[in-house]
């Protein structure tokens, strides 16, 4: 458990046995970050801050969906994380956060560089603004969404990768690495559209119970940033779509090439095939040259002007 503690021109870290402390120090503004929490954490949840049950309980289950309740102490939020891994693997994670009117809990099941990066932010940020538990949340929520432009960005250009190889040399792994973009894509679609409602919800009930006109205004910001993720993962989906139909139209038009091609090879083997056959019919007495000297190399000459017209007739038609 780390306690920062954002006092007037300073910020330092408190003890956990501190904790009951601050919470009684009225004006004292602290950020509580839960890494892995332990049945002590747990019990702090509980029995210090004295969070709703269903609220301890989602801290539980590392899979849920974005959400935000309000209850009679706390606001229970539940962030989605999106990240591409080293291995460019799809990932999301869950981050738990507490808001209360003089502090902020955040809890996560592994070491999380969003909260790093939004500490680092908040002892940067003005002092009229820090000076609040929502401006520390509202700072938590701008780092989220800052991040999930980069995994936009890596899809759009393994899209466009991926379309420089299908318009050259379409194959099966592209076709499969399409799909995989167009679940992400769906993905992140839907966790950066509940999550732009989820903010914008939590905004509105900000100004009911007056937020400061500020802060409605930086929380707005994220809130359309959240509207452009949305907006730019809509039109990506259209694209991986349409790289699908590309595919399947690359992939059809080089079977109807292949076609015509064996369709051309069977013609001109059924050629030759006339005169083999023919040929090879056991006559004894009939039209030259079966029995003649000069039988056979004639009959190749014409076995080969056979396949040399069919091949020009062919290509003259545009089927080779």
């Amino acid at each position: 458990m780390k306690i920062t503690v954002f006092a007037p021109g300073e910020v330092h870290e408190a003890a956990p046995e501190e904790l009951p402390a601050l919470l009684a120090t009225d004006g004292a503004l602290f950020w509580v970050d839960m890494t892995g929490p332990t049945e002590d954490d747990l019990h702090v949840l509980s029995e210090v801050f004295h969070f709703h049950p269903l609220a301890i309980e989602d801290t539980h289950n590392q899979e849920q969906r974005p959400k935000v309740e309000t209850y009679a102490n706390e606001t229970f939020i539940i962030f989605n994380a999106v990240t591409l891994d080293g291995d460019e693997a799809f990932a999301t994670r869950e981050l738990d956060v507490f808001l209360g009117a003089r502090f902020l809990v955040t809890v996560h099941a592994a070491p999380e560089p969003l909260v790093e990066e939004a500490l680092r932010r908040v002892c940067r940020a003005p002092a009229h603004l820090a000076a609040s538990a929502r401006h520390l949340c509202y700072v938590l929520a701008d780092v989220l969404v800052d991040h999930i432009f980069p995994v936009m960005d890596a899809i759009e250009q393994e899209s466009e990768t991926l379309s420089d190889i299908i318009l050259a040399q379409p194959d099966q792994g592209s076709l499969n690495r399409l799909f995989t973009l167009k679940r992400w894509g769906a993905e992140v679609w839907r966790l950066v559209w509940v999550q732009r409602e989820m903010l914008n919800d939590l905004a509105h009930e900000w100004d009911i119970q007056g937020g400061g006109t500020d802060l409605r205004y930086y929380m707005r910001d994220v809130i359309d940033h959240l509207t452009l993720l949305a907006d730019m993962m809509s039109v990506q989906r259209d694209m991986i779509t349409g790289l699908i139909d590309l595919y399947m139209s690359a992939t059809s038009n080089r079977l109807n090439v292949i076609v015509n091609r064996l369709t051309v090879i069977t013609v001109a083997i059924g050629a030759l095939t006339v005169f083999g056959g023919f040929y090879g019919m056991n006559f004894v007495h009939t039209w030259p040259p079966f029995e003649a000297w000069w039988g056979v190399p004639v009959v190749i000459l014409m076995m080969a002007a056979v396949v040399a017209v069919l091949l020009r007739e062919f290509r003259r038609r545009g089927y080779l």
